[in-house]
């Protein structure tokens, strides 16, 4: 939930006996929890107070605005807009007044309170509900609510369909329930325990797709699970659902949340999504109890945040059947089948004409297509920006309405539970006056109980293997070591150079943010530490990492962009490890950014290090990819760390001394600073947009990783030659590949398996106006070798592997051609034929899009 922000006016002024003088309106206005000037960086300053930021400012005449962080840092730029909210820091001008408004960009949500019990579980012996037929667990469920729902006064539908905290209702024993605990990459919306044990943080979501390893990520949402049942049973907290994992595309890489997104490919993000949701829920679709309830968020086609003056809140994004068929609904669809998610967060943006959150089709894909027995919550508050209206679907002016009106149109639309106060405001009263049939309130009350009674809360005198798990799991050695494996894995090798360094020798460790984890972990950030140590300051950085891994060496450390220090300590040292980052550079929650290059302070910083001392390797420490453009040729070494999380800096060290071999790939496309020339960030279109349809150079392609070992693949067994395809029917294709460690150290090796068509005239004709990717993911896995070590790896290619969507957003078997690819990212790739030949010869549908506009 979003709390009102109130912006204080500061002003800078002088103090003469203790009395402060009149406000001096022509220097140094000031305000505080914004920054003016995003993206347009001037050399960064060194100072050691507010005041000293804007005299850095004043002395140089390009300078537009300043922003001083509370960690003492100073920034310049160029210019005062654009403008985004950030906690802890203030911006000014130079000279004369503040520009005249200051536009309202919305604070990324703080956590949300911790929930609070208000009483036992429901049903529980001597408390009211017993007497009631809902609490007679020999009954089928949907009998349980059959007598459940139709008890719930219209006065109390409301509070009972409102997040975070639905309320209690004592005459039938039913106690408050939180919905939505964060959890992307570690429980949030809790504190730590009074034993000091915080919960387990992981890598965000970037760094842990890298992995290509979704065992890793079953293992997270399943400790995730574990440690919210563990406060769930201790009474601390009274949720069991999170509202996680986001399972948005990385459609451009200045999208402010990619550090959430699992990559740029529909495959490996519902892969990433389905590992995630097996793990936490433990729910095959036939279990009694499940251990918590994800909430996949956030649906649909959302990935713009602030951009241009066009935001979250009033976009209607325009989506092609295409692209939605084939891009921005395969990962749900994947979820809601293969993985049996349970809850579905509807997003703020509009979609083709009609909000996401107020979308009948969409809700009848989700139940009636894909089979989905969830409940549907909204963002916070996606119903009130119904109330303000979207613009309509020819991208005219908003259709504003009223809260009632607001409230018909999320209920109808599937959305059982309001994060807001839309239906607490207007639900009652828009079943009074006729406006709403309440059917709609109360299937929303009945998806919702439904939830509720799956994670056993209806049923505290039934044992389930849930219930015993304890505080000890929170925090545990054995889940810190978890997440410590994660980290080295998400390890990204782009440049071996002078890797892994020897130890015993003397290391400068440089950049700005290599004395704080708390840069590692990304965004919904948990308690990491318990009090009174804050942020992440319990575990180690980089700095403290490397100080402990080179063993009989020594080490000096410029945590700064000071190029004159950082020259001199790169000079004095053996090794350099220079850490850049993107940080601050516009990026997150409620903010898009405005480039995608360095900073030139770190730009400059990175140039004199490398020049410097030969022996340099760069980690790249970042949510959204970073342009490092020149620095690709000029650096020595280059290793993509992503945001590793708490253990990121022990990852990181080990990485760069050897004792962790990288072994992860690229799940983005790391393009040129240029590329957000060439592309419409407010377009939804995916013509030139990641592996699968970019025809430009790339910095780094997808998938791309080496290793401190080496590697072979051959095939294990000959393929068809050519293998072909005349119907929907066709029995699955088995490719096996051989993977060997030709290396001297024990390593890991990715292997990804593409679909690659032939384009020609005729194929083009076939599906219509409609682009046709380059190739596309249809299977991947990670293996770890000894030296001289071999392993067989097999693959399924199914017939919609090779099925391409056309124009109207169907997908079809086409008479078309092609190659099956077996690739490491790098070196020599293996390749196969495949003939599409459909019955009858011409195009056989095999998927139908269900469309509203």
């Amino acid at each position: 939930l979003y709390q009102t922000m109130k912006l204080a006016l500061l002003v800078v002024g002088a103090v003469a006996g203790g009395t402060a003088a009149s406000p001096r309106f022509d220097t140094c206005a000031s305000i505080s929890g914004v920054v003016l000037g995003v993206g347009h960086n001037l050399p960064k300053a060194t100072v050691s107070s507010m005041d000293e930021c804007c005299t850095a400012c004043q002395k140089m005449s390009q300078c537009q605005s300043w922003t001083y962080h509370d960690d003492g840092s100073c920034y310049l730029h160029d210019q005062t807009e654009p403008v985004r909210v950030e906690a802890n820091v203030t911006s000014g001008v130079p000279r004369g007044t503040l520009p005249p408004t200051i536009p309202p960009t919305p604070p990324a949500p703080p956590a949300g309170p911790m929930g609070t019990p208000s009483g036992p579980d429901a049903c529980t012996p001597g408390t009211p509900g017993t007497k009631f037929k809902f609490c007679d667990g020999s009954l089928s469920m949907d009998d349980r609510l059959d007598d459940l729902v139709p008890r719930i006064n219209v006065g109390d539908i409301a509070s009972q369909l409102t997040a975070r905290q639905s309320a209690p209702l004592p005459d039938l024993g039913l106690p408050s329930y939180y919905w939505g605990t964060n959890a992307i990459h570690g429980l949030q919306n809790v504190g730590c325990l009074n034993t000091s044990q915080c919960p387990t943080s992981f890598p965000a979501p970037c760094a842990l797709a890298a992995s290509f390893n979704m065992s890793l990520t079953y293992d997270m949402g399943n400790i995730l699970g574990r440690e919210l049942r563990a406060y769930y049973n201790a009474k601390v907290h009274n949720s069991l659902d999170t509202w996680s994992p986001t399972i948005n595309i990385n459609r451009d890489p200045r999208w402010g949340r990619n550090v959430e997104s699992p990559g740029e490919d529909p495959l490996v993000v519902g892969s990433y999504g389905t590992a995630y949701t097996q793990g936490l829920q433990q729910y095959t679709g036939s279990e009694k109890v499940v251990q918590a309830v994800v909430t996949l968020k956030h649906f649909l086609a959302y990935s713009i945040e602030s951009y241009n003056n066009v935001t979250r809140h009033n976009v209607d994004v325009k989506v092609s059947a295409y692209d939605l068929a084939n891009t921005y609904e395969p990962a749900w669809e994947m979820l809601v089948k293969t993985g049996k998610a349970l809850g579905v967060m509807c997003s703020y943006n509009a979609v083709n004409g009609l909000p996401t959150c107020g979308n009948p089709a969409l809700n009848e894909t989700l139940r009636g297509d894909w089979g989905f027995e969830g409940y549907m919550t909204s963002d916070s508050d996606s119903c009130g920006n119904i109330v303000e209206g979207h613009p309509d679907g020819n991208g005219g002016p908003p259709r504003p309405t009223n809260g009632t009106d607001a409230t018909r149109q999320c209920l109808m639309g599937g959305t059982d539970i309001d994060s807001g106060e839309t239906y607490r405001n207007n639900l009652a009263v828009a079943v009074l006056d006729g406006e709403l049939d309440p059917k709609y309130a109360r299937l929303g009350l009945r998806n919702a109980y439904r939830m509720r009674m799956k994670m056993g809360l209806f049923d505290p005198t039934v044992d389930n293997t849930y219930k015993h798990i304890g505080t000890d799991v929170v925090g545990s050695a054995e889940h810190q070591a978890a997440s410590l494996l994660a980290a080295k894995k998400a390890m990204v090798l782009l440049k071996k150079g002078p890797l892994p360094f020897p130890k015993g020798k003397k290391v400068a460790v440089i950049g700005q943010s290599v004395t704080q984890t708390v840069m590692y972990t990304g965004n919904y950030d948990g308690p990491l530490c318990p009090p009174p140590a804050k942020g992440a300051s319990c575990y180690p950085t980089l700095a403290d990492a490397v100080n402990a891994t080179n063993t009989g060496g020594s080490m000096t450390v410029v945590d700064n962009t000071d190029v004159d220090k950082a020259t001199a300590a790169a000079k004095w040292a053996d090794y350099v490890i220079l850490a850049v980052d993107n940080a601050r550079d516009g990026g997150g929650e409620g903010h898009d950014r405005y480039t995608i290059g360095l900073s030139s302070d770190q730009i400059a910083l990175a140039n004199a290090v490398i020049s410097a001392n030969a022996n340099t390797a760069m980690i790249l420490i970042n949510g959204g990819i970073i342009a490092i453009d020149d620095l690709k040729d000029s650096a020595p070494a280059i290793l993509e760390a992503f945001m590793p999380g708490v253990h990121g800096g022990t990852a990181m060290a080990a990485t760069i001394f050897g004792e962790n071999n990288p072994g992860g790939k690229m799940p983005v496309t790391m393009y040129h600073s240029s590329y957000i020339n060439a592309t419409d960030f407010l377009s939804m279109s995916m013509v030139n947009r990641s592996y699968r349809y970019y025809t430009g150079t790339p910095l780094y392609p997808f998938g791309y990783g080496l290793s401190y070992t080496t590697f072979d693949v051959k095939w294990a067994t000959p393929p068809p030659a050519p293998h072909v395809v005349t119907s929907s029917a066709a029995p699955l294709t088995n490719y096996s590949v051989t993977v060997t460690n030709t290396g001297t150290v024990e390593g890991d090796e990715v292997v990804i398996a593409y679909t690659k068509p032939t384009i020609t005239p005729a194929l083009k004709q076939s599906v219509g106006d409609a682009p046709i990717e380059l190739k596309r993911v249809f299977g991947f896995q990670r293996v770890t070798l000894a030296p001289g070590a071999s392993t067989t790896l097999t693959f399924e290619l199914t017939t919609e592997h090779l099925g391409l969507v056309s124009a109207d957003g169907h997908m079809s078997l086409h008479p078309s051609e092609f190659e099956v690819v077996f690739s490491r990212g790098h070196g020599d790739d293996l390749f196969a034929p495949v003939a599409v030949v459909p019955d009858g010869g011409r195009a056989l549908r095999i998927k139908t899009l269900r469309k509203w506009w």
